[in-house]
């Protein structure tokens, strides 16, 4: 299975794009969920480092049924290709 993630983008962009794109059950559900929501719009409430690091046991044991990512760059490839290279950099420092 591979698990798809939202790159790094802005939250108004990304709830706009949401939005357009018919994902409106997981918004309402967002909604609902006042805790989640609100830190949703705090600083450091989405960042994709923290969620891909937090994947990271998942994605490394050859058991797990994840398999990998896709990225949704929302039309920022050159932005989500540069997250992308400094994750990686910062990846391979900590080693």
């Amino acid at each position: 299975m591979t698990v798809g993630i939202p790159g790094p983008i802005s939250r108004q962009k990304l709830l706009r794009i949401s939005a357009t794109i018919g994902v409106g059950d997981s918004a309402r559900f967002l909604r609902k969920q006042s805790g989640m929501f609100w830190r949703f719009f705090t600083p450091g409430g989405y960042d994709p480092t923290r969620l891909v690091r937090g994947l990271g046991p998942a994605l490394a044991d050859p058991t797990s049924p994840v398999a990998g990512l896709h990225v949704f760059t929302f039309n920022d490839v050159a932005g989500a290709e540069r997250w992308r290279q400094d994750l990686l950099r910062d990846l391979r420092r900590a080693r």
